[in-house]
């Protein structure tokens, strides 16, 4: 690649972080307020020396620096150790899509990782039916009429639905429907799905529509209403050895039924080489919890039994997706063993930071400049 081509891309690049600033500030709205309501922040000099080299350094508006607190006097970071913490949008559109490259579709599409796992015969939640181009396809992904539709729902024998987008990431957009009786599905707002005009509605978006799975008891214990997962990040080598990087316990939380932090669930640390939960759990606006408020269950010293299965589950797994180097798997865990809910190939990388501390130097990321000026890849949605 010639220098001036390095150049125009660097300056791509800069233009497209500058453009999503605005996105990420108000993102972390919830950071932002809480450092201007500080009454123990460092010195003005000292927070606008600090922001400087971060910004410097990573080329990047310093977000991280109000994400994880380092304006306040009591901080016990150096600036050297500060800039171990990656920046959203350094992760998501400089490094991750280096990982993953062209692939990144084998994660994204719900459609396309069902199919793959369902031909590797990897255990995954049953899909009943899929939404596509304004019509029902049934789990061979023929196309079939309304009154199929209706049929095959009425006559399914599981208690519970997830509707999820496609494309969706963080939880937004499912739709989760309970069994009130032997033919009907209601959602929180009362929406029959055996209504036409539901089904209509729903029809007109891309979904993958499975059954709901149900859970450990032991996991079950933890937080009943959610199916709450093990997100496990993976690394591939020389595309054959697999190693676990990180490992969290997402849970629902306050009665919803998903549990992405983002959709304000919990979420601990899990010991990968033991199954240990850490002493607590977070929620996205850092709120700490010694144990779930739901349940009463105690995280800290509580040893996840099976963990062995899941972490032999999720090594399996990786090595047949191993042209991306770093997955955030989901990994429910069911009477009869693990299943795989998803794969990420942008992990959140706030909730890893969270527990991990910085991971520039687990992700081998020598020095950012790097990523600002390399070769043979372009950047993620430009």
């Amino acid at each position: 690649m010639s220098f001036t081509k390095r150049i125009l891309y660097f300056f791509i690049k800069k233009s497209s972080e500058k453009s999503h600033r605005i996105y990420y500030k108000q993102k972390n709205n919830y950071y932002i307020n809480q450092y201007i309501q500080c009454t123990q922040k460092k010195s003005p000099s000292k927070i606008r020396k600090e922001t400087h080299e971060l910004w410097k350094y990573w080329k990047i508006y310093p977000i991280q620096y109000f994400r994880y607190n380092m304006y306040r006097s009591d901080c016990p970071l150096s600036i050297s150790e500060m800039k171990n913490y990656i920046p959203d949008y350094f992760a998501y559109y400089l490094f991750y899509p280096k990982s993953f490259k062209e692939r990144n579709i084998l994660c994204e599409d719900k459609f396309l990782f069902y199919t793959i796992c369902q031909g590797l015969r990897i255990n995954q939640p049953k899909t009943i039916l899929y939404t596509r181009n304004n019509s029902f396809l049934n789990d061979q992904q023929n196309i079939i009429t309304l009154q199929e539709t209706l049929e095959i729902i009425q006559n399914i024998p599981d208690k519970k639905l997830f509707i999820k987008p496609r494309f969706g990431v963080g939880g937004t957009g499912i739709h989760v429907l309970n069994k009130t009786n032997p033919n009907t599905f209601i959602d929180k707002q009362k929406n029959v799905i055996v209504d036409l005009e539901y089904i209509k509605e729903i029809v007109k978006q891309d979904y993958i529509i499975q059954a709901g799975l149900t859970q450990h008891t032991i996991i079950n214990e933890i937080y009943p209403f959610s199916i709450n997962t093990f997100r496990i990040v993976t690394e591939c080598i020389d595309n054959s050895k697999i190693k676990i990087l990180f490992a969290l316990l997402r849970m629902g939380h306050g009665g919803m039924e998903i549990d992405n932090a983002t959709s304000g669930g919990l979420y601990t640390k899990v010991n990968p080489n033991t199954g240990e939960l850490y002493k607590y759990a977070l929620t996205n606006n850092q709120e700490k919890f010694l144990a779930h408020p739901y349940t009463n269950f105690k995280f800290e010293g509580f040893h996840i039994p099976f963990w062995d299965k899941i972490v032999e589950f999720t090594l399996k797994l990786a090595f047949k997706f191993c042209d991306i180097k770093y997955i955030g798997w989901d990994i429910a865990y069911t009477e009869d063993g693990p299943v795989v809910i998803e794969a990420n190939n942008g992990p959140d990388i706030s909730i890893l930071q969270d527990f991990y501390g910085g991971l520039k130097n687990h992700f081998k990321i020598n020095s950012p400049t790097d990523f600002w000026y390399s070769e043979n890849y372009g950047i993620k949605d430009l």
